[in-house]
């Protein structure tokens, strides 16, 4: 272990509360193909991959899934843009902690680029580096996401501290092995080695994630 070099934060859910306008254009999707969808299903989509979701909902449906997603990417957007996007409890000073120690900060997501672009309008926030679900081969539950964004960084992994809501991006970030404060909203998120788990970004300060960083 060693000295903290990297933030990274997962972005639905995580930074913003965008869970609920996810939802919101799942069921829209659903309906413009003739079908539902229920909360238990939008448990199963926490988190991605967007690919897999998508394959589940043109099954359910009947329908293309080049169709259903961008049907899907359309509501999204759409919602996104004309809805405020508040900032998780405790996420904002965190960053602000960092960026005042000169640590880095970055984004890691599923979501498509131009969904992070209307987040960093809506918020004002700004990382050194932002990972895009449309922009790599791979996409969480794999490593390479939070890879990637420790390779742009130029920082180790293993002094990174990643902030995620699912079990996708947990395990993703684990992979890559990046030590990881858990904040769970709608999953449930077992204990784990180098993971800790808390209600709210509020529970987490710069001082705590060099304390976990040094055990």
């Amino acid at each position: 272990m060693g000295e903290l070099q990297a933030v990274l934060f997962d972005m639905d859910g995580t930074l913003v509360e965008t869970e609920s306008l996810w939802h919101e254009a799942e069921v829209l999707t659903m309906a413009a193909f003739g079908s539902t969808w229920s909360e238990d299903e939008q448990r199963f989509a926490l988190g991605g991959p967007f690919g897999r979701v998508v394959e589940y909902m043109a099954q359910k449906a009947g329908a293309d899934p080049t169709d259903v997603a961008v049907t899907l990417i359309d509501a999204i957007d759409q919602l996104m843009s004309s809805r405020p996007l508040p900032i998780q409890p405790g996420i904002a000073e965190l960053k602000a902690e960092a960026e005042a120690a000169g640590i880095p900060t970055g984004l890691v997501t599923n979501s498509f680029r131009r969904l992070i672009s209307i987040v960093l309008k809506s918020t004002g926030l700004h990382f050194d580096v932002t990972v895009a679900g449309d922009e790599l081969a791979e996409n969480k539950p794999h490593p390479l996401p939070y890879e990637f964004a420790c390779e742009s960084l130029g920082v180790d992994p293993a002094n990174t501290v990643v902030l995620e809501d699912s079990m996708t991006g947990i395990a993703s970030a684990a992979a890559a092995g990046c030590f990881v404060v858990a904040i769970p909203h709608m999953a449930v998120i077992d204990a784990a080695d180098r993971q800790l788990i808390v209600p709210s970004a509020q529970d987490v300060n710069l001082g705590l994630l060099r304390e976990l960083l040094g055990r």
